[in-house]
């Protein structure tokens, strides 16, 4: 979000605390007696006039919160998206983790005049005057750990075309407080014994949650890995890293993926795959990469290191396996090294969303 949009949010925020009747009680206790927020962390109510949500704000919004992820190999969505009339909008459903709340001046129906009544006059006119604000967020207004964003304008067709040049702000805004209570649910209890034993080791920092075992750990002078597990009986998770000093590389396409616009991890994927996950029974099936769907990949600066990260689906090379997969490469130019980390699960017939938000997760935690 740019420095611009972070002023313009706050001096919403300002405003509309102050001037707007919207107020169901919100602020006149302290948080603590409010209820705790309800529903699963990828679960949003869209409170909005039906001919609205059936219109182009209304597709904006589907198209903005609920299109599909990259990397997955069923379609799922960021999140999964319920729409509610205002006349419906009760004191249950207010409890919600996530809610958008899209109004404009324009239309007469019952449910566009019951959002406009939660604003008082001032409000009212302020939106129809100045066409600089357009959203406003609130947090733990009904319930804690709760997050709202109001959406707003004069007219239906300047509230659709914020939208959508806002687009990836106003998505930002859901997906922090998203990893922000994946953080908490997955790091509230973890594995210290082998953060500990992994940094003596690797002299690298990760958090690693409850339930990881340490599967392999494998320390030389010229390629060094290790690999975590958590095995369950409906699905696994895995995280890896592999490194080694860039200027012995043994492994030249390192020199490839970080000096052109469009980087292939596939041959350094497969030749680490060879190299450490492999079949334990039967060393010539080994992990490599799909290529039903194209592997997205993209430069990133990855605390302060140049670096590539990728999303796509994996496979046994005897086809009986597969899943998807995020990875980020990250050369260290003080060490001259270069790591490949990544983190993929197993999880045949079920959903994979939500375990790769959990993967993401401890791979951005990752520190050289």
């Amino acid at each position: 979000m740019s420095s611009r949009i972070k002023l313009d949010v706050i001096l919403i925020v300002l405003f509309f605390i102050v001037s707007c009747s919207y107020n169901p009680q919100s602020n006149k206790e302290n948080s603590s007696f409010l209820p705790r927020a309800t529903g699963e962390n990828n679960e949003m109510l869209i409170v909005m006039d039906s001919s609205k949500f059936k219109g182009k704000i209304g597709r904006e919004l589907v198209d903005t919160y609920g299109g599909f992820l990259e990397g997955l190999p069923q379609p799922e969505s960021r999140f999964d998206l319920i729409h509610i009339k205002p006349r419906n909008f009760n004191s249950i459903l207010k409890h919600a983790k996530n809610i958008v709340v899209a109004f404009t001046l324009e239309g007469k129906s019952l449910d566009s005049e019951i959002l406009r009544k939660n604003f008082n006059s001032e409000s009212l006119d302020k939106i129809k005057t100045d066409s600089s604000l357009f959203y406003f967020p609130r947090r733990d207004q009904y319930a804690k750990g709760q997050t709202i964003l109001y959406l707003f304008s004069k007219t239906d067709k300047d509230l659709h075309e914020k939208i959508k040049k806002n687009k990836l702000a106003i998505l930002k805004y859901f997906e922090d407080e998203l990893k922000k209570r994946v953080d908490r649910k997955i790091f509230s209890k973890m594995e210290k014994n082998i953060s500990d034993k992994l940094y003596e080791d690797h002299q690298i920092k990760i958090k690693i949650p409850f339930g990881y075992d340490l599967a392999k750990n494998s320390i030389s002078k010229i390629r060094n890995f290790f690999w975590l597990r958590h095995l369950d009986p409906e699905f696994e998770k895995n995280i890896f890293l592999y490194y080694e000093d860039y200027e012995e590389s043994q492994l030249k396409n390192f020199y490839d993926v970080f000096n052109t616009d469009n980087p292939n991890i596939t041959r350094i994927r497969n030749k680490i795959s060879k190299l450490f996950l492999k079949d334990s029974e039967n060393s010539k099936i080994y992990m490599s990469i799909q290529d039903v769907f194209p592997i997205n990949s993209k430069k990133i600066n990855f605390k302060g290191n140049s670096a590539i990260e990728s999303v796509g689906l994996w496979k046994l090379s005897d086809i009986s396996a597969g899943g998807p997969f995020k990875s980020i490469i990250i050369y260290d130019s003080n060490k001259k090294r270069v790591y490949y980390l990544e983190g993929y699960v197993y999880a045949p017939g079920s959903k994979k969303r939500n375990l790769m938000q959990e993967i993401s997760s401890i791979l951005m935690t990752f520190e050289i």
